[in-house]
Parts: structure tokens; C-alpha cells; sequence
């Protein structure tokens, strides 16, 4: 079996996707500590004025010290229907806004109280439009955090981490973001008996409003634009070749 493990994000990016399209079982580590100015709460759509970012304002307040499953969204609310006009605005003619049109009305008009919940409704919801059925666990659901910082007596570290959660659940094999090329020991990894392997993800280009081709962006800017091709064109073709 195949594992791989990331932290959640606000509407992520193709690679985060490819990712979990590639293992069997897919961990989103909710309960890692928050990072700020990072993807756990915001990401980019294209524009006719080019990238344009979108952010969920969260309480900052002791951010930096709490899990990401911990953190809450700031009480204004006027971010959601700004975020909601965005999209409205820049994919009013991408032919495929329509099919997402109820959800994201929905999910905009709803009062979040955390970032975790936010972010887990948009991922569910999107695995399930792109058709991709590898089976998904949230770590705060099963405390893996909590038991890797009783095991390892509190002192973290990152191979050791996916040592923990291979013999956890029975997994041979580990697929690792291309990050993880700076700080991972993968000698560690071979003596653990674990075949380990880097997910370099080539972005694919595809048809985009606006100008240039603009690599990066949240997974709404294909899905939009593409429909119930997005899957296809997000794995380079391997999904056409499962069918």
C-alpha cells in the first residue's frame, strides 16, 4: 500500500490533488501546528489583471502556537461574500462555473466557525467532482498526532513521522511531496523497510481565460474551465488510462 500525507489547504492547488490521486491511502495532517502566510488558509484565481489572491482572515491571536484544526475563522464575515463575488466575476464565462454555482453559494453562506471545517467541505467536495476515490483520513479524527508525540517523547522529526504512520497503517511505500527532498533521511527510511518515493509534480497547461498561461493556481481555476475533464488533464493522462 501507498501513503502520503499533506496539510490541508483553502482550495489547493493540482498538485495536492495528483497527490492523493497516486496513493491508496491519503492522510490530511490536520493537526500539525498552524503555519502562518502559508496555503492553510488562502490560494490564487486568474484575473484579467492576473493572479489574485484569496484569504480566509483567521484570529491571530496565539495562532502560531495552535493546530491547524484548532484555528478560527475571524468573526467579520464580509470575506466570504468577497471571495464568492471573485469567483462570480472571473469565471462568469468559464464554462463550467455553473456546475459548481449551488455549492459554492452554499458554502459561502454558511457561518464557518473553523478554518479545518472550511477547508475539509471544499477538499471532500472537490475529490468528489474530480472522481477521485482514494480513501482520505483526517488526523485529528484518529489523534495521530497526539500518539507520534507519546511514541516519539516529544521530540519531532519528519522521517520519523512517516516511519510512525507507515507501521500505523500497514504501509509499505510513502509518496512525499518534493519538499521533502531538504530535509527527509531517506536511509532512515530504507533500514524501515519503507520504498520511498517523490511526488514531482510537472504542472500541466490547459485552457485558461485571460492572456498567458498561469501556472499555480487553486483547482477552481481547471475545474472551471474544464469540467469532468480536469481529472485527466491533472494526472497527465493517468486517469484516462485507469478507465
Amino acid at each position: 500500500m501507498k501513503l502520503a500525507a499533506l496539510q490541508p489547504g483553502y482550495f489547493p492547488w493540482l498538485g495536492f490533488f495528483d497527490q492523493i490521486y497516486h496513493a491508496d491511502l491519503f492522510i490530511i495532517y490536520d493537526d500539525l501546528q498552524y503555519t502562518r502566510k502559508d496555503w492553510r488558509n488562502r490560494n490564487r484565481i486568474k484575473t484579467s489583471h492576473g493572479p489574485m489572491w484569496l484569504t480566509v482572515p483567521v484570529v491571530s491571536k496565539g495562532a502560531h502556537r495552535k493546530r491547524i484544526c484548532d484555528i478560527a475563522i475571524a468573526p467579520d464575515r464580509r470575506w466570504a461574500a468577497r471571495h464568492w463575488q471573485a469567483l462570480k466575476t472571473n469565471y462568469a464565462k468559464a464554462p463550467f462555473l455553473s456546475q459548481h454555482a449551488y455549492f459554492l453559494k452554499d458554502l459561502y453562506g454558511r457561518p464557518w466557525r473553523y478554518l479545518s471545517r472550511l477547508n475539509r467541505e471544499i477538499i471532500d467536495y472537490c475529490l468528489d467532482r474530480l472522481s477521485i476515490r482514494t480513501e482520505v483520513l483526517y488526523a485529528s479524527d484518529h489523534c495521530l498526532e497526539q500518539d507520534y508525540l507519546r511514541q516519539c517523547e516529544g521530540k519531532t522529526d519528519a522521517t520519523q513521522r512517516i516511519v510512525f504512520l507507515c507501521n500505523r497503517f500497514g504501509a509499505k511505500s510513502f509518496l512525499e511531496g518534493a519538499s521533502g527532498k531538504k530535509y527527509i533521511k531517506e536511509r532512515v527510511l530504507k533500514d524501515a523497510g519503507i520504498d520511498f518515493q517523490y511526488h514531482d509534480y510537472p504542472h500541466p497547461r490547459y485552457r485558461q481565460r485571460f492572456g498567458p498561461f498561469i501556472p499555480y493556481l487553486s483547482i477552481v481555476d481547471l475545474m472551471f474551465n474544464h469540467g469532468d475533464e480536469s481529472l485527466n488533464i491533472l494526472t497527465h493522462g493517468a486517469a484516462g488510462k485507469r478507465e
